[in-house]
C-alpha cells in the first residue's frame, strides 16, 4: 500500500518566487513541504498581491478546491524561500481513498487540517490586533523575518508594511 502513495509523488525544488499554481490553471497537484516557505495569495483588483496563508514543513497546499470542483484556480501558490517537498497527484489520491480506508483516512485528515487551519486565520483576523496576529505568527513561524519579505508578512496580516514597520520597532523596543 505504501507502494501505491509513493508512485503518485514525485521530489520536487521550487526556487524562491516559483509558483505551483497559477490563477487561471487548472491544477493537478497537491505538494507537501519538506523544506521553506510557500504562500497562497490572490490578486485583487487593483493588481495588490493578497496573502491568505504561509506553508511549512509538514504542511499539505496546493489549489485543492479548484482541484476538488475541477475548475481553474483563483489562487496562485508559490515558493517564497526556495522549497522542496513532494508533488502528488490528486487525483489519482481520490483514487485510492475510493479502494484502500487508510487514504481515505489520510485524506479526511488532509481535509481536518486545511479546515482548522483556516478556522485559525478567520478567528485571528476577527479577535486579535494587528500586534497579537505578528506575534503569533513569529511564533509559529521563528526568524520569519530573516526568511520572508516585509511586503509578505504586511499583506498576510491584513496591514500596510509601514504598520509592520511600528509594530516591528515597539516589538523591539520592548
Amino acid at each position: 500500500m505504501v507502494s501505491n502513495f509513493k508512485s503518485l509523488l514525485s521530489y520536487t525544488e521550487l526556487d524562491s518566487n516559483q509558483y505551483f499554481t497559477k490563477n487561471g490553471e487548472h491544477p493537478k497537484y497537491f505538494f507537501i513541504v519538506k523544506t521553506g516557505i510557500m504562500r497562497s495569495f490572490v490578486l485583487n483588483e487593483n493588481g495588490t498581491k493578497s496573502t491568505r496563508a504561509f506553508f511549512t514543513i509538514g504542511d499539505v497546499t496546493g489549489a485543492n478546491s479548484a482541484m476538488m470542483r475541477n475548475v481553474p484556480s483563483e489562487v496562485n501558490y508559490q515558493a517564497i524561500t526556495k522549497v522542496t517537498g513532494y508533488k502528488g497527484d490528486f487525483h489519482k489520491l481520490i483514487d485510492l481513498t475510493l479502494k484502500h480506508k487508510e487514504f481515505s483516512l489520510f485524506y479526511i485528515k488532509i481535509l481536518e487540517d486545511a479546515y482548522l487551519k483556516a478556522e485559525e486565520i478567520l478567528l485571528n483576523v476577527s479577535t486579535l490586533t494587528s500586534k497579537e496576529r505578528y506575534l503569533a505568527l513569529q511564533k509559529r513561524i521563528p526568524n520569519i523575518d530573516n526568511l520572508i519579505t516585509q511586503r509578505n508578512i504586511a499583506s498576510y496580516l491584513n496591514i500596510s508594511p509601514v504598520q509592520l514597520s511600528r509594530i516591528r520597532k515597539k516589538n523591539i523596543g520592548s
